[in-house]
């Protein structure tokens, strides 16, 4: 936030308090910022809100005229930037795309500004949010003087997140420039630009190895590539380019098959903090990234709502339960950023920790999980006209929206610690007619989890279904 008001104090000339230099603090903020926007859907509080506007008044104080926010270019210190052999975002805006976090930070901002919209109807973080998207398409895809001698920059991030961001602002204003835009961006990566070298700058760190189609397996770094995929599970189904459909189909069965841990945590390899060789998953060694985790729910549930098959929400479930929730402590004020199976106690593995931190210098996993947790309420039930999924099992009420009229729907369970659930459904129109879909979960069969990793040893202790329904 204070980088946020020096930056708008100097376009308005007052100079003498620059930011300090960073690619993408600014992400973080914005994501705990849309996770309150979700706590505001569910119980109004005007402090909360109050804190909310002030907030966004300093982002769109440091936004510049043409709709650019990014603070450290803006103000110019990002010329004495070292991180990465100063090569971490370049000295000019959209110079360094490869690693200045630049279109990530704004994904996260229309995350949030969208979530903010939906909770209170007010737009101005919205108008912000378009502002920079219209931008943004101006200089990458169709030209302007200020940037690349007013060529099209037409590259692809190297951390994805304004793909699915930007699908986002276009289911909440109806504007189809975002959707063609995320769809732009997904179809550039690894056509228009491939960075050399190794680790960090290897093509595969960002998924920029291959055009997304003809991508099979699940490489690099495991944040942005969840990130690649459920943008990619979004544009597919705004959009119903099943060209699309193939490469997630095999990278997900590539996932779960060789390169998932039995948590849900992926990412195996420090350093790239991502997938490593086929069938590597150590449990001591594991990194298992929070932030992967939280883009395995996120892919996983995208991947259900365009194919309406259980097996992406189990899948979901136990990245959910066993990896996004271990990656915070039951107070709620101490984090994991790696989570390995195994721990002594004695060996520093938590980013240079022996256990939890207050906080972390990149602050990611954090805010992730301030911002998908508020989500899961949205993720219970899913529903067409005239079906009603049942996803996530979780003391739950709501009113689903039918063609024939709605349905209040009331669960009662104390899932996952008892399997027993309770369903009240009640109808708006006496003769209604719909259908209801109840999960039956992968762990309930002779398995605990899709995929061909893991099995239960002892067949005769898999659970059994059973359904009773009354009048």
């Amino acid at each position: 936030m204070d980088n946020l008001r020096k930056t708008g104090n100097y376009l308005n000339g007052v100079k003498d308090e620059l930011p300090f230099p960073h690619r993408f603090v600014a992400s973080d903020l914005y994501k705990v910022m849309e996770g309150a926007a979700y706590l505001l859907t569910l119980e109004k509080d005007l402090a909360l809100e109050h804190t909310m506007d002030s907030i966004i008044d300093l982002i769109g104080n440091a936004q510049e005229e043409d709709g650019y926010l990014y603070e450290a270019h803006t103000t110019g210190v990002s010329a004495s930037h070292e991180h990465w052999g100063g090569a971490g975002m370049g000295d000019k805006p959209y110079s360094w795309v490869v690693h200045s976090h630049e279109l990530y930070n704004m994904g996260h901002m229309y995350e949030g500004a969208v979530a903010y919209y939906l909770a209170t109807g007010k737009d101005k973080w919205l108008k912000i949010a378009e502002k920079n998207a219209r931008h943004i398409n101006h200089v990458f895809f169709e030209g302007d003087p200020k940037h690349n001698n007013g060529n099209p920059v037409n590259q692809a991030p190297g951390h994805q997140e304004i793909e699915l961001a930007l699908v986002k602002l276009y289911r909440t204003t109806g504007d189809s420039l975002y959707l063609k835009m995320a769809q732009k961006f997904i179809d550039i990566r690894g056509v228009t630009y491939q960075p050399e070298g190794e680790g960090v700058m290897a093509p595969s760190y960002a998924q920029q190895h291959l055009p997304v189609r003809e991508q099979t397996k699940a490489v690099g770094h495991a944040v942005r590539a969840t990130y690649l995929y459920a943008g990619m599970a979004d544009v597919l189904a705004q959009t119903g380019d099943k060209s699309l459909q193939p490469a997630l189909d095999s990278i997900w069965n590539n996932i779960v098959d060789m390169r998932m841990h039995i948590t849900g945590g992926l990412g195996a390899i420090h350093g790239i903090e991502g997938f490593g060789p086929e069938y590597v998953l150590p449990n001591k060694d594991a990194y298992n990234e929070t932030c992967a985790a939280v883009g395995n729910v996120m892919f996983n549930y995208r991947m259900f709502l365009t194919k309406k098959d259980a097996r992406y929400v189990d899948v979901a479930e136990v990245a959910l339960y066993n990896n996004v929730l271990a990656g915070v402590n039951l107070d709620g004020n101490k984090f994991f950023y790696v989570n390995p199976l195994e721990a002594d106690a004695r060996n520093a593995f938590n980013q240079g920790l022996k256990g939890r931190s207050p906080w972390f210098g990149t602050a990611c996993c954090p805010s992730n999980i301030a911002r998908l947790i508020p989500q899961i309420p949205g993720m219970m039930y899913a529903h067409t006209d005239n079906d009603i999924y049942c996803t996530f099992y979780a003391g739950t009420s709501t009113v689903v929206p039918l063609s024939d009229g709605k349905v209040t729907i009331k669960q009662t369970t104390n899932y996952p610690f008892d399997e027993s659930v309770r369903f009240e459904i009640k109808p708006e129109q006496s003769k209604q007619k719909f259908a209801m879909h109840f999960r039956i979960p992968t762990w309930a069969g002779k398995q605990f989890v899709p995929g061909k990793l893991y099995h239960y040893l002892n067949l005769s202790s898999s659970y059994k279904c059973n359904f009773l329904v009354q009048d």
